[in-house]
């Protein structure tokens, strides 16, 4: 294993609301297990006071207060930045404020970008820690090409895997979780977890801002695979979603029961917006399959919205739809965060 100490590795990650226990637990395992030499903390105009924080891990760590909650896009933006402006930078580790990392996360995940910088380069690079609540399908042991949505697909669906959906309900079909590999290539990723070296985020710039919040990091990481680069999902560096997340599908039958009635208005908003204008910009590969996906999606999450009452739901999704497809990004006057 290489050694950590000699990685000079600064963490990031961005908060909000009344979230410091989580914080705390996040930068307590970041710290005692001699990986992280430095936390960047932004506040997304937290309620919680994160003074404990500077008083438990001193110059360790740095909180950079903003005066309004600006979304994960612009927050991770600003500590990006502010990680990039430290000499002491070589790699910087981006996590959500409730992912802590397990024993031997960050060793696992240093090895893999060890080996795959070798290969492609340190700006082509970054490795993602596992989270078993969100990467479901992988941890599931659905092979790693079923588990992404192919190419020209909307938010997901794709009526090519109808099949595979179909016969992984069966005995036959069904996955088996003792098939997880050890290292999955992604198309994207999630903020949470993610780690590569400076070359790598600078190359790749800063989020978008006038995405909010939501699929902001999936367009993020999609322009390092995009150019020919790579995101390897290193399944032994474990991560805990210390809070359970709002949309994680196994609390649902299906995606459209999830999007109708699960989470905020707000979140509904964002997340369906940034989705429908990421799967149009940069998704879509051949615009007839795009929009046979589009429509049959459209058509089931019409009847779903029918039969469970969600008019109102339906309505909003529509609108987040007809506004990520025509571009009109930024912050809406109705959803605020």
């Amino acid at each position: 294993m290489a050694h950590l100490h000699h990685k000079r590795i600064t963490l990031v990650t961005v908060t909000y609301g009344d979230r410091l226990h989580y914080c705390a637990e996040l930068l307590r395992r970041s710290f005692e297990r001699d990986g992280v030499a430095h936390a960047i903390v932004i506040s997304n105009n937290a309620s919680a006071d994160l003074s404990p924080l500077e008083a438990a891990w001193g110059r360790r760590v740095t909180i950079v207060r903003l005066a309004a909650n600006t979304g994960s896009a612009n927050g991770y933006a600003v500590g990006i930045a502010r990680a990039l402006e430290r000499d002491a930078t070589d790699y910087i580790w981006l996590m959500d404020d409730d992912n802590a990392p397990c024993e031997g996360a960050l060793d696992a995940l240093c090895h893999q970008l060890d080996v795959l910088t070798r290969k492609q380069g340190r700006n082509r690079v970054a490795v993602l820690g596992f989270r078993p609540d969100h990467q479901g399908d992988i941890a599931a042991g659905v092979p790693a090409g079923l588990a992404m949505p192919p190419r020209s697909s909307y938010f997901g669906f794709h009526v090519g895997r109808i099949p595979y959906k179909i016969w992984r309900r069966t005995p036959w079909g069904k996955p088996r979780p003792d098939a997880i590999p050890a290292v999955v290539q992604l198309p994207f990723a999630p903020y949470g977890g993610l780690l590569g070296h400076r070359e790598m985020y600078v190359d790749l710039g800063l989020p978008e801002p006038e995405l909010v919040l939501y699929a902001d990091d999936t367009e993020y990481t999609w322009r390092l695979t995009a150019r020919g680069g790579c995101i390897a999902l290193v399944t032994a560096a474990r991560l805990e979603d210390l809070e359970g997340s709002w949309n994680v599908k196994r609390n649902w039958k299906n995606h459209f029961e999830c999007m109708l009635l699960s989470g905020s208005d707000f979140r509904a908003y964002y997340s369906s917006r940034n989705q429908a204008w990421f799967d149009r910009n940069h998704w879509s590969t051949s615009g007839l399959m795009y929009r046979l996906n589009r429509f049959v999606f459209l058509q089931l999450l019409r009847l779903y919205g029918k039969r469970r009452n969600a008019g109102a739901r339906l309505r909003l999704l529509e609108r987040a739809i007809a506004d990520g497809e025509a571009n009109r990004l930024g912050f809406h006057a109705d959803y605020s965060l």
